[in-house]
């Protein structure tokens, strides 16, 4: 009956994996045609800092949202039914929506001041660019919301696979202006490009939602579940948007490196929540939901079994890319982005980064399934302190290494303060909660981390066997040519050191022989 459980999870999961990886494709589409037309020039530094600076009130609501309307609406659900937790969301979409349009109005007011506090080291020219790309991006905060409530109820009622519609438009959209943008408006069709696409979003989505969700106009600022959801969400926010902020502290002190270090970060941290959307997102969506469930039937020993197997099964997964990132990465940044301005210089640049930011996938994949787990117990205030401490350590990380290494140190402190977070939040669990098994998960990870081992020995004497390349079709067949046997070395020790995530293969093997 276990098996089956987290057969059925992890079967939700990979559906909702392939919707996004092919929007994530789309989206990695997206990136290399704007690298390809704009580099890692000053333009797209302003842009990469308009679009960081328009994002901060869309993570704060979207942190919020997501972390903490989920489990209310279910619990809702379960008590009192359907109609009662439909009058909690449109209660929530009313107050949401006068929220965002408030914020967009002083934003746009006070947006010279914004970008001059965030980033200082920037121009005159760069600065006026910066303003006038974030009061265009601005008027579409609205529906980038209302998105983020209605794919939640979508989220809360199963249904994962439309809530995770919203990254198609948001590319079409992009790709559609980037086209356009080689007139004398430049970067500013990007930023038009945004706006658009917070609208198609909207559009996009609530159908989906109007199958269990029927709004009503309702403005409650009193009542008790929204009292709660507000109660939880500063807590949620500061836990879940974590990576965000890091990065947005690694670009604000990258404004007084040399020009192109935004654009090289932002390029590279693409690539970063590239394999987290594929990989992490479609597993924390479903988990979320099913560990509020658990947690609802007061079933915390259910709730830990999955969080164990989903453990085990993301570092299986994230330990060998962070290894073949790492070795690869001029070669992954080539193949990339390696192609119209995105020069060599653009391409040395972004890869040391990318390196660096690979260190902390696992810290950054774990980071967002613990969290996941406190928020499904109600508790937001835990990961909320260890987020703190993580931005604290990172700034502090910055600043020493910054000095020292340029962009590259600011990637490793981020990576740093990431891993250092998602072992301080798997030690407070387990002495929470317990249920976890722990010297299980300890002898998991150790066959994990042997096998990786057996795949650097491989991916290292290998990358120094074949031949560099240049061209899209050579990198491709250098590539593949490293990774195959380096991959193949990785899951044959897993199977033979007994690795549980493994156990599917291994059955395999035993029925063949």
């Amino acid at each position: 009956m276990a098996d089956q459980k987290k057969n059925k999870i992890f079967g939700a999961a990979l559906s909702v994996s392939l919707v996004v990886l092919m929007s994530k494709a789309l989206g990695f589409f997206r990136d290399i045609i704007m690298a390809n037309m704009h580099g890692t020039s000053a333009g797209m530094d302003a842009y990469n800092a308009a679009y960081g600076i328009f994002y901060i009130p869309i993570l704060l609501m979207s942190s919020c949202i997501t972390s903490t309307l989920v489990p209310l609406y279910i619990g809702a659900r379960e008590k009192k039914g359907i109609r009662e937790a439909n009058r909690f969301a449109s209660n929530a979409v009313t107050i949401f929506s006068l929220v965002s349009i408030l914020i967009s109005v002083l934003m746009m007011v006070f947006a010279p001041q914004i970008v001059r506090l965030v980033h200082r080291g920037f121009p005159p020219d760069t600065l006026g660019l910066t303003v006038r790309l974030v009061r265009l991006m601005l008027p579409s905060l609205l529906f980038f919301v209302l998105a983020i409530l209605f794919s939640s109820v979508l989220n809360a009622n199963r249904r994962f696979i439309p809530a995770q519609l919203t990254g198609f438009p948001l590319s079409f959209a992009l790709i559609a202006s980037t086209l356009m943008s080689r007139g004398p408006r430049g970067v500013e069709m990007l930023a038009w490009g945004v706006a658009a696409a917070g609208l198609l979003q909207t559009l996009v989505v609530y159908p989906f939602a109007r199958r269990d969700f029927r709004y009503s106009p309702r403005l409650d600022v009193t009542d008790a579940r929204f009292q709660k959801m507000m109660s939880m969400a500063l807590p949620a926010f500061l836990s879940m948007a974590v990576n965000e902020l890091n990065h947005m502290i690694d670009r604000s002190l990258a404004s007084g490196l040399p020009a192109g270090s935004i654009s090289a970060m932002n390029y590279a941290f693409k690539l970063i929540t590239f394999a987290l959307g594929v990989l992490i997102v479609p597993l924390t969506t479903v988990l979320f939901s099913r560990m509020s469930e658990k947690v609802a039937q007061h079933d915390k020993k259910g709730m830990m079994a999955i969080l164990t197997s989903c453990m085990e099964t993301v570092l299986l997964v994230i330990v060998p890319i962070t290894i073949l990132g790492c070795v690869l990465s001029r070669d992954v940044i080539s193949l990339a982005y390696g192609r119209g301005r995105f020069d060599q210089h653009s391409v040395a640049l972004t890869s040391g980064v990318f390196a660096f930011y690979l260190l902390g996938l696992a810290g950054f994949s774990l980071r967002d399934v613990f969290n996941r787990a406190f928020h499904s117990l109600g508790d937001t205030r835990t990961p909320m302190y260890i987020a703190g401490g993580s931005v604290v350590l990172n700034v502090a990380l910055n600043l020493i290494l910054v000095r020292v290494m340029g962009a590259n140190g600011l990637a490793l402190a981020t990576s740093i303060s990431g891993l250092a977070s998602a072992l301080t939040l798997l030690f407070l669990l387990h002495f929470r909660v317990g249920h976890m098994r722990f010297s299980h998960v300890l002898m998991e990870i150790a066959r994990i981390l042997l096998s990786g081992g057996a795949c650097l020995i491989c991916c290292l004497l290998l990358h120094q066997a074949v031949p560099p390349a240049r061209g899209a079709i050579l990198l491709i067949l250098r590539l593949g040519a490293i990774a195959v046997p380096s991959l193949a070395v990785y899951f044959l020790c897993s199977i033979l050191l007994g690795a549980d995530s493994m156990s599917f293969f291994r059955q395999k093997l035993k029925k063949r022989r």
